[in-house]
C-alpha cells in the first residue's frame, strides 16, 4: 500500500472543474509508464493502458470533491461562499478550510454559517480580515475554490483518515491498476478514466464515455452508512468487511449477469463482497451507462465512514481487496466474456421456459 500516494491524492484540492492538482498526479504516473493520455472537453484524464483488438473496458473514478467557491467579499472582510456539491449540513459550520487562489496561493480560514432548523446557509470564510481590501490584498477573489483543510492521517488497525476519500480512493485504485498492469498482456483495451465534475451532476463520466466509447465500464466510488457504528445486516458499507458491489442506485441498475460474474471472480479470490444498494444519490455510472446506445456498467469500491464532510475513514484492507479484484476483472474481460455479458438472447428464463398460456 502506497500511503504517500494516498496522502498526496487526499490532500490535493479539487472541486468540480478545478481538478488540476489531482490531474497532475495522474499525468505524472502516466508519463512514468509512457502511456497515451487524452482529455475530454471538461478536463477528464483518459489513460490508455494498452492496445488491443479486444473489447474496450473503461475503469472510471472521479477527481473532484465537495467543497465551496468564493461568491463575494463583504465590506467587513467576510468571504461569502457557495457549496459545490452536496456538502453535509453538519460540516458547514466552524470547519478549518483553505482557499486556493487563481494564482495557486493557499490561504487558511474558518468556515462558518447560520443554522436555521436543519439547514445551514449564509456560509462565510473568516481569514481574520477586517475589510474587503485586506481580503483582496491576500489575493482572494470571486471564483476561488475552497476545500476542507484536513491532513491525511494513519489510524490504528490499518485504517486511515483524510479528506476527499470520495473519490480519491478511486483515483488511487486507477493508479495502482496502471502500475500493476502497465506491461501485462490483456485481453481487452483498458482505459483508466479520472473524470471531472461528478459531484455536480455526473458530468465527466458522460463526456469521457463518449470519448472512449467502451464496451463495458467499471465505476469506482465509495459510500458510507448513516450510522457509523451500526454493524447490523442492514449496513452493507461496513469498513473492513470487503469492497462494495452496488447492485443499484438512484441512477443505475447494474446488469445482473455482470454483477453475478463479479461475485464469481471475487469468490475465486476469497474476497467477500458487500452487495449494496443506494436509495439516494448516484455515481458516474448513471451517466456512463446511458451513453451512446448503452454501456453495461457497474459500481464498486471500498466503503468509508463519514462522507461529504471534512474527513472520512477507510480500511486499507478494503482498498487493497478492491484493487486485487479490479486486476482479476481486467485480465478476464476478453471478447467472449463481454459478448456473453451483453448478449440478451441467451438468458435463461426465471421459470426455465415460457408457460404455454403466456
Amino acid at each position: 500500500m502506497d500511503l504517500a500516494l494516498l496522502q498526496a491524492l487526499s490532500e490535493a484540492d479539487a472541486i468540480a472543474a478545478s481538478e488540476q492538482e489531482v490531474r497532475a498526479i495522474l499525468l505524472a504516473e502516466a508519463a512514468k509508464y509512457h502511456k497515451e493520455v487524452r482529455f475530454d472537453g471538461l478536463g477528464s484524464v483518459l489513460i490508455r493502458v494498452n492496445e488491443s483488438n479486444g473489447p474496450k473496458v473503461m475503469v472510471c473514478a472521479h477527481m473532484d470533491e465537495v467543497g465551496f467557491i468564493v461568491r463575494s467579499v463583504t465590506r467587513e472582510g467576510a468571504i461569502e461562499v457557495l457549496p459545490v456539491g452536496n456538502v453535509r449540513m453538519a460540516a458547514r459550520t466552524l470547519q478549518p478550510v483553505r482557499i486556493t487562489t487563481r494564482h495557486g496561493l493557499k490561504i487558511p480560514g474558518l468556515l462558518d454559517g447560520e443554522s436555521k432548523g436543519e439547514t445551514v446557509d449564509n456560509l462565510r470564510v473568516d481569514i481574520g480580515a477586517k475589510s474587503a481590501d485586506e481580503v483582496f490584498a491576500a489575493g482572494i477573489d470571486a471564483g476561488d475554490r475552497v476545500t476542507f483543510d484536513t491532513p491525511f492521517q494513519t489510524l490504528p488497525q490499518g485504517r486511515v483518515m483524510g479528506k476527499a476519500f470520495d473519490d480519491r480512493l478511486g483515483c488511487y485504485l486507477l493508479i495502482t491498476l496502471l502500475r500493476e498492469l502497465h506491461n501485462t498482456p490483456l485481453p481487452c483495451e483498458l482505459w483508466l478514466v479520472a473524470s471531472s465534475s461528478e459531484e455536480v451532476g455526473l458530468r465527466g463520466g458522460q463526456t469521457a464515455a463518449r470519448a472512449v466509447n467502451p464496451d463495458l465500464a467499471l465505476v469506482l466510488d465509495t459510500a458510507c452508512w448513516g450510522k457509523n457504528f451500526d454493524y447490523s445486516n442492514a449496513n452493507h458499507r461496513q469498513t473492513g468487511a470487503g469492497p462494495m458491489l452496488v447492485l443499484c442506485d438512484k441512477t443505475l441498475i447494474a446488469p445482473p449477469k455482470l454483477t453475478a460474474w463479479i461475485e464469481e471472480v471475487a469468490d475465486t479470490l476469497g474476497i467477500a463482497l458487500q452487495k449494496d444498494m443506494f436509495s439516494n444519490g448516484g455515481t458516474d455510472g448513471g451517466a456512463i451507462h446511458l451513453t451512446g446506445t448503452g454501456i453495461p456498467s457497474v459500481v464498486l469500491g471500498p466503503p468509508t465512514r463519514h462522507g461529504h464532510c471534512a474527513a472520512s475513514i477507510a480500511d486499507l484492507k478494503d482498498i487493497s481487496q478492491t484493487g486485487e479484484l479490479l486486476v482479476a476483472l481486467a485480465t478476464r474481460l476478453d471478447r467472449e466474456r463481454v459478448n456473453h455479458l451483453t448478449n440478451f438472447s441467451d438468458e435463461p428464463l426465471l421459470n426455465g421456459e415460457l408457460n404455454a398460456n403466456h
